[in-house]
């Protein structure tokens, strides 16, 4: 059998058409911080990466699935808070905001808004309150959640994580301030002071409450 490659070479994907679609969280990445530059503008962003799947089911008989990268903050003014109240139809507590377990929604339903980018690639605009309330369940894809710091110090099950995870998402990581402080070769380029303002899953999940406290999150 040969093996052919063509000018546009990577293949063929199934898209899924813009619309709004049941979906359960199954993977949540912690990429760590990185720069990213903005209008012109360098941050540094603490990034998390959440991934869904679909009910629509492509041709194979596997979930469409989809995900979004945001910054890891509860801030009121940021992505992920306002989606995770929309998802939950509720605000958090001031107590939840002291510490949210984020791996609480592993498993979690709800409705996802999808459009596309400019460039044709698919986006979650939107995360609502799906209809009959939030329900924990079992997802085709494996669930699972990674944390950059604990990979960082060596934590047998975020290294377990962490071959699971795509090539480009292990770069990524492997890129992250975190890890090339912790590999002491580039030690230098961030300083523990450089880390104020970031959260990672350890601290969003200091009260270490069970799901079953949460109802569901």
């Amino acid at each position: 059998m040969a093996l052919t490659i063509s000018e546009s070479g990577g293949g063929t994907f199934e898209t899924i058409p813009k619309g709004r679609y049941k979906a359960a969280c199954y993977r949540i990445v912690d990429v760590g911080t990185h720069n990213e530059t903005y209008e012109g503008e360098t941050k540094k962003r603490h990034s998390v990466f959440l991934y869904w799947e679909l009910d629509e089911k492509m041709s194979d008989g596997k979930p469409f699935s989809i995900m979004k990268q945001y910054t890891l903050s509860l801030n009121e003014k940021s992505a992920l808070y306002i989606h995770l109240c929309t998802w939950r139809n509720k605000k958090f507590t001031e107590d939840e905001l002291k510490g949210f377990d984020l791996t609480n929604i592993l498993g979690c339903t709800c409705e996802l808004e999808v459009e596309y980018t400019s460039g044709g690639n698919p986006k979650v605009t939107a995360v609502y309150h799906p209809e009959g309330g939030v329900q924990k369940i079992a997802t085709v894809n494996t669930q699972l959640a990674f944390d950059v710091d604990e990979y960082a110090a060596d934590n047998k099950q975020m290294c377990d994580v962490f071959v699971e995870l795509p090539e480009w998402v292990q770069n990524k990581i492997d890129e992250s301030f975190e890890c090339v402080a912790a590999s002491k070769k580039e030690s230098e380029k961030f300083a523990p002071e450089d880390k104020a303002g970031f959260e990672s899953l350890e601290t969003l999940a200091d009260d270490k409450k069970s799901i079953e406290d949460q109802i569901p999150f």
